[in-house]
């Protein structure tokens, strides 16, 4: 297991105001562990999202392009019983008010990204309890983005490099907060969170690893097609559904994402859906390409 040595640049508290790792501290296992052993069994009481606001909006999203066609392949019913039926921390619901106010965005893409993991699952899995799972992770992934400064966040314009290793911070960021919120830095959701931005060929982030956990190499790409189909500041217009997926080929091909896992998504885009046995990623670009695209820019 790669070790890991992280310094943080801002002081990371609770949704309920607990100062949970200082600035300038020094993030390594042996402060994960801390933190989950310090956590109080109040944080850690469940329960369904189909019990919360969030459900509301999973609905409303189950029925917007092109996410309604995604869960209509599946059976709308189907989705939103998984995604009713996962179960967090009661304090997890509070950063998500939290976030919805925040960044809005990132709320509505934990959410969709959420949704198209269980359509994509419950084509390619029998386990409920596997997909549940998968649901769980997904949903909490970006959960670290609500301790970024909006201005970083809401930015249209080319980021510093100081701004953008700000920006990768959401990474540690929320495997502290769901090592707080679970109890458990080993949890689904802690992981998720902690290396949903790392690669297959260790080029990613915050720690450089070769990603191996399926679960994770699920999200990533979920993670990455919804925000390309997105509207986002710091582009015109979003991509479309062919061009995400041309952007997810070529990352398939310089080694970064697991080929099979984009071959689910593309078989879900298929009408009628094929066997990911007969799919084959391209390398020709075909999709729409934004004209104005500052993502990955930097100025210094």
């Amino acid at each position: 297991m790669k070790k890991i040595e992280l310094m943080l640049n801002a002081n990371i508290h609770s949704i309920h105001g607990k100062l949970l790792v200082q600035k300038k501290s020094i993030v390594n296992y042996e402060i994960f562990e801390k933190i989950a052993s310090e956590s109080l069994y109040c944080t850690r009481m469940n329960v369904k999202l189909k019990e919360s606001f969030i459900y509301n909006d999973a609905y409303i999203c189950c029925h917007k392009a092109p996410y309604n066609s995604y869960c209509q392949k599946v059976n709308v019913k189907d989705v939103l019983k998984i995604f009713g039926d996962i179960s967090v921390p009661i304090a997890i619901l509070d950063e998500f008010s939290f976030m919805r106010v925040k960044d809005e965005y990132t709320y509505f893409h934990s959410i969709n990204t959420t949704l198209l993991v269980i359509c994509l699952s419950l084509l390619f899995y029998d386990d409920y309890q596997k997909v549940l799972q998968l649901a769980t992770a997904s949903f909490c992934h970006d959960i670290g983005k609500s301790r970024i400064p909006s201005s970083i966040l809401h930015s249209s314009m080319p980021l510093s490099n100081e701004e953008f290793d700000i920006i990768k911070e959401h990474t540690v960021f929320g495997a502290i907060l769901c090592c707080h919120y679970f109890g458990d830095f080993f949890s689904p959701s802690t992981i998720a969170a902690f290396q949903h931005h790392e690669k297959k060929n260790g080029t990613g982030y915050p720690v450089g690893i070769n990603l191996r956990d399926e679960n994770v190499m699920f999200i990533s790409i979920v993670d990455i097609f919804d925000a390309l189909i997105s509207k986002r500041p710091y582009r015109n217009e979003p991509y479309d559904v062919r061009g995400a997926i041309d952007v997810l080929c070529m990352s398939v091909e310089k080694g970064e994402f697991d080929e099979e896992k984009l071959k689910m998504l593309i078989s879900l885009n298929r009408e009628p859906e094929e066997s990911i046995d007969d799919i084959k990623c391209s390398v020709n670009y075909r999709g729409k390409v934004p004209k104005l695209n500052n993502y990955g820019i930097r100025f210094n």
